[in-house]
């Protein structure tokens, strides 16, 4: 799955999303690539589009590539829409790394805790293509964890939202696996009040624990040159 790119035309997934309102009825859906540093260059298709609460229409591109990346002996998966992380924690799952009832830590501005109107069907939970389907098809950037909690993929998720959330988190009594699911829009300017090299120690000792680590670039909240540059400063720089 994600061999190759391809667009998204009906009004299904983030693609629902002001469907007959815009003019652009598309959205590009990119392929997977094992990572190089030079291959990063932002791309010119929209990846998300909708209305801001001032009703202007946001058109945001993203990458060429969505990347699985090595990093101490474990793999990143980065991309651009944050739904593109239920198919990697599967992936995860079907390769042996995790399991079910996994800890998730969630590192966002926002919660994505919303229920889709569609539930994963368990029976499927070893079939990539049925999940590549319902990632791409059903779900959007709200509303992927609450399906991978209902099918156990994982049985805890841990909010890290704010300054609080980051000092107060704990591992002490922490047994389970652990997956890192980072939004890069925690680094957005309108989040700096937050110290970030509290952010980045927060986010790499949880990432030096984990089995699997899925960072979402989401090119709605976040200028995406600023997004890649929080990014190699993370986990790539000193």
């Amino acid at each position: 799955m994600y061999s190759k790119w391809f667009f998204i035309t009906k009004p299904v997934w983030n693609n629902a999303l002001s469907y007959e309102k815009r003019i652009n009825k598309k959205l590009f859906i990119s392929s997977l690539i094992d990572w190089k540093i030079e291959d990063i260059t932002i791309w010119n298709e929209i990846v998300f589009e909708d209305f801001d609460f001032e009703n202007n229409l946001i058109s945001a591109i993203w990458l060429k590539n969505f990347y699985k990346i090595k990093w101490l002996n474990k793999d990143i998966y980065l991309f651009d829409n944050h739904n593109h992380a239920f198919y990697f924690w599967y992936l995860a799952k079907n390769n042996w790394i995790i399991w079910n009832n996994n800890l998730l830590f969630h590192i966002d501005e926002h919660s994505d805790m919303r229920k889709p109107e569609k539930l994963f069907d368990k029976e499927n939970s070893q079939d990539l293509k049925k999940i590549f389907e319902y990632t791409n098809f059903e779900l959007n950037v709200w509303n992927y964890i609450i399906p991978a909690l209902e099918n156990w993929i994982i049985n805890e998720v841990i909010q890290i939202r704010n300054e609080d959330n980051l000092l107060n988190y704990d591992f002490k009594e922490i047994k389970k696996d652990i997956i890192l699911n980072l939004d890069l829009d925690f680094f957005e300017p309108n989040l700096d009040y937050i110290d970030y090299n509290l952010k980045k120690k927060v986010i790499l000792d949880i990432a030096k624990k984990a089995k699997v680590i899925t960072i979402a670039t989401s090119p709605f909240f976040i200028d995406q040159n600023l997004a890649i540059k929080k990014f190699k400063n993370l986990f790539f720089e000193n």
